[in-house]
């Protein structure tokens, strides 16, 4: 049985977030091969580790973290059960770092 192909998807990582992480130098658009919104995220750790201590303690995503699927105004965030929800094709993906 053939396993889905990942979809490819656009990933912006909040300026907050890239500055947190020193990537400011970095493209500000990123694309990846990703299945979920948390999955773009670990791509993302795969690359700039810096980004971790921002993003997880003791093993758990902080709730400072927030995804936006197709939502360049970033107007609504998505719930934590839908951070592994499928992608399709030409997605985009905002990770944010938030307020508690």
């Amino acid at each position: 049985m053939k396993s889905k192909a990942k979809a490819k998807a656009k990933v912006t990582i909040s300026p907050t977030l890239r500055h947190l992480s020193q990537l400011v130098d970095e493209p500000d658009v990123f694309e990846v091969r990703a299945s979920t919104p948390l999955e773009c995220l670990q791509i993302m750790l795969e690359r700039y580790p810096s980004i971790r201590k921002w993003a997880y303690k003791e093993g758990e995503l902080l709730p400072v973290i927030w995804f936006f699927v197709n939502d360049p105004e970033m107007r609504a965030k998505i719930p934590p059960d839908q951070f592994t929800k499928p992608l399709s094709d030409g997605d985009e993906v905002t990770i944010f770092f938030g307020k508690l």
